[in-house]
């Protein structure tokens, strides 16, 4: 029934004129005999009690805005006409339309409290109207009646209720489908960050020195300044080939090749310090304990530790710097430290260096600790676990960033 969506649509647009609708459908049943079970010929209607059913007929227009008021006026003319009829009045079918409006809108015991007061109330007009026999079932059939819209009542108010809570849980996880689609966009757009920050960086430090080198140079020392060009061409071909990789990452599939991963362990740590040595970068590199093997992340942590705390000692420090590996149960301890020339403002950076130390340390459950030690020195120390691990608390941090 394709049709039947849109008339719901139309009746739940217009619900005064349905209820309008449903007054003239009751106000016909009102006018006949009787609508109990109650033995003998119908009871004739008074012209005072017709217009009482008209009345309380009509009250049923309003029902939604005031169902308690319209519940009250068709008891009272319910009652009414039983006692001028001497009898069970057709004036009951606007009743239980109100005891059922009453029942969706209030809790089940509110609901049955109603219930229970318009049948009592109907049976006491009733033993004071009639003769009938208190110990026949049939006097309690109004009883019944309005028992029965009730409970009908409940039924529906528990029905709408059940289909909001299941609305409402739909919308919730809707939005929280949305949520959880915003975060991994923005993770995946911090990680692709750090990627960038990371495979640049570093190279364009060294770019940015030896072309100044060379610049020196080249009036007095063409030979030197050649030298210099040469180390700019090899760190402007790596970031060229290391964006490449990061780029074909990003663009390729979950089923592409692991190896193209743009990532860098320690096992390239020489070549590292030797391109920023040929910067001018005095590097003392020591080494404690025999080497374990590392998780592939934690290994890539470890060389982007060691490369953005030696690219910014060369950015801000004073021409030297310490870089300490220690292999330590369970893990590895990297410390990088640089003096800091007294006096020399620090250069203003982005911050994305220390925050991006910060993200990758966070992943393994290491700990980070970044900033002056109160001896002229700045220093950077990480703890690594050897295979890495969900982290439990987030790494400190006590620095002022990059």
């Amino acid at each position: 029934m394709t049709w039947w969506p849109r008339v719901r649509g139309w009746l739940r647009a217009h619900p005064t004129l349905v209820d309008g609708l449903l007054a003239l459908l009751v106000i016909g049943p009102a006018f006949g005999g009787r609508v109990n079970a109650l033995p003998g010929p119908p009871i004739t209607p008074t012209p005072a009690s017709q217009l009482l059913v008209v009345i309380a007929c009509l009250a049923l227009t309003v029902r939604r805005r005031w169902p308690v008021l319209v519940w009250a006026v068709t008891l009272g003319a319910s009652v009414v006409v039983i006692l001028l009829q001497q009898g069970p009045s057709p004036a009951l079918l606007p009743l239980l339309v109100a005891l059922y409006t009453v029942a969706t809108r209030w809790p089940v015991a509110r609901a049955l409290l109603a219930a229970a007061g318009s049948a009592g109330l109907l049976l006491l007009a009733q033993g004071f109207a009639t003769a009938d026999r208190w110990d026949r079932p049939t006097t309690y059939v109004v009883a019944t009646w309005c028992m029965l819209s009730v409970v009908v009542g409940v039924s529906v108010r528990q029905q709408r209720l059940a289909l909001a809570q299941a609305r409402e849980r739909a919308r919730v996880a809707e939005e929280s489908r949305e949520e959880e689609a915003q975060r991994r966009v923005t993770e995946e757009r911090l990680r692709i960050a750090r990627e960038l920050h990371d495979v640049v960086a570093h190279q364009i430090a060294v770019i940015n020195v030896q072309s100044g080198v060379a610049e020196h140079l080249q009036p007095v020392n063409p030979e030197r300044a050649g030298e210099a060009l040469r180390h700019v061409r090899e760190a402007s071909a790596q970031v060229l080939a290391e964006m490449g990789t990061l780029l074909g990452v990003l663009r390729g599939g979950d089923g592409d090749e692991p190896d193209r991963e743009p990532a860098r362990g320690l096992a390239e740590l020489d070549q590292l310090v030797e391109s920023l040595r040929r910067t001018g970068l005095q590097i003392v590199l020591r080494q404690e304990g025999s080497p374990v093997p590392l998780g592939p992340l934690v290994d890539v942590t470890a060389y982007r530790i060691v490369e953005e705390a030696l690219t910014n000692a060369h950015k801000h420090g004073a021409g030297t710097a310490h870089l300490l590996l220690a292999y330590r149960t369970p893990g590895l301890v990297v410390e990088v430290g640089n003096p800091v020339e007294p006096g020399r403002p620090r250069a203003a950076g982005s911050g994305r260096g220390l925050a991006g130390m910060y993200e990758r340390v966070a992943v393994i459950g290491g700990s980070l600790r970044a900033g002056p030690t109160g001896r002229g020195q700045f220093a950077v120390r990480a703890e690594l676990p050897a295979a890495g691990r969900p982290a439990v608390t987030g790494p400190e941090i006590a620095a002022v960033p990059w």
